[in-house]
């Protein structure tokens, strides 16, 4: 059965040229890039062009970039790493509450240790209230963290303003941007972030390579959570060439892609909104409906549960939320921490489109979406009448 898919910040399908790209280095060009034989050298520079490539998408210094497995090791490496083992409170971190879990994760995991955490408020768009942020801010603030671009209501951070504020006080900000990359213009240099996360599988590239961007000034304030050959000083274990030449080509061709994959998206929303509006009635987006990043819509679709809605399409992927909450029968912590009611919230759906897919794909897709979720509407208005509950 075909699929349309609805849920590209959850994974993106791997490019062809990524493929090609990637192929000769799990065929003929095997060797390890920290051999010193002529196997191992071609490897060492085709990881290092991909460096280049890397660097050249997030307007970085090519000699701060460390490649780990994805983006939850690198935030992990980031937030704990400016940490020691014998820390406690007064020394403290700021956490947004909508960020990835692997970042709040990461907040439990030092609150155990006895680092006090701070959590930062966010406006009902889902954007950091900068006042209140800086007022967290301390000279016994080690890090803050936040994700550039929200990855279940697409809210745009205000990065350069928060990494200005933070080292007013002396604390780092690390970024995670694994739903930025490749969708937005990145510049780490210019922002003055200190450290930055990415995936490859979000941009078109392989799953189990990602990057750790460290502003090279601040290096030394960065431990190891691992130990091992040192590849990398704060990363050992073998560089996975085909891996890091997958995403190094990830990279340059969404540099190459960005400005008009963002028109296509643009034009693909206005679709998606249109025939959306028009056929499901009260159908509320959540976030601010233009502020955010145009590929990521996550709406309320009123008397229908979205976990319902989305076991019951087969031919259509989409979720709830993020993937890594998947699991999970509470309602979204990021649309509960900007202020939607737990009732809309497990009304709410995230579709997440690709330049990729043409309108006729997504028409189709949207409505069969529409279809099933009107059908499921009628059911619970069926049911309501039935037990004698008015139905407004």
């Amino acid at each position: 059965m075909d699929v349309i898919y609805l849920d590209n910040c959850a994974t993106t399908r791997v490019d062809e040229e990524v493929l090609d790209a990637m192929l000769p280095y799990l065929r003929e060009e095997f060797g390890n890039p920290s051999s010193p034989h002529l196997l191992g050298k071609r490897a060492r520079r085709a990881v290092d062009a991909a460096t280049e490539s890397v660097a050249g998408l997030l307007g970085a210094d090519p000699a701060g970039i460390v490649f780990t497995s994805g983006a939850t090791e690198s935030n992990n490496i980031a937030l704990l790493g400016v940490f020691g083992h014998g820390d406690r409170a007064p020394v403290n971190a700021v956490f947004c509450p909508t960020d990835h879990k692997s970042s709040l994760s990461i907040a439990r995991a030092l609150r155990e240790r006895g680092v006090g955490i701070r959590t930062t408020a966010v406006r009902a768009d889902g954007v950091v209230d900068l006042a209140r942020f800086a007022n967290l801010l301390d000279f016994d603030t080690r890090v803050a963290t936040v994700a550039w671009v929200n990855s279940e209501i697409g809210t745009i951070q205000p990065v350069r303003e928060m990494a200005a504020l933070c080292h007013e006080s002396g604390a780092l900000l690390h970024v995670d941007a694994a739903p930025a990359a490749g969708r937005i213009p990145i510049d780490v240099v210019g922002t003055a972030v200190d450290t930055l996360a990415m995936s490859a599988h979000k941009i078109g590239g392989p799953k189990g390579i990602g990057v750790l961007c460290i502003r090279p000034e601040i290096r030394r304030r960065i431990r190891p959570i691992t130990h091992g050959g040192g590849q990398y000083d704060l990363r050992s274990g073998t560089i996975p060439t085909h891996l890091v030449v997958g995403l190094g080509k990830a990279c340059q061709l969404a540099a190459a892609r960005m400005a008009e994959d963002g028109e296509k998206v643009a034009v693909l929303r206005s679709i998606a909104m249109e025939l959306l509006t028009r056929r499901i009635p009260g159908l509320r987006i959540n976030g601010h409906p233009r502020a955010g990043v145009p590929h990521v819509l996550n709406l309320v679709l009123p008397g229908v549960r979205g976990e319902s809605l989305v076991a019951s399409l087969p031919s259509v992927a989409l979720s709830t939320g993020s993937a890594c909450n998947s699991d999970s029968q509470e309602p979204s912590p990021v649309l509960t921490a900007i202020g939607v009611s737990a009732e809309d919230a497990n009304s709410s759906i995230r579709m997440c489109l690709s330049p990729r897919m043409t309108a006729e794909e997504l028409v189709r897709g949207l409505n069969l979406v529409c279809d099933r979720a009107r059908g499921l509407a009628g059911v619970v208005v069926a049911r309501r009448a039935a037990d004698g509950v008015a139905v407004l």
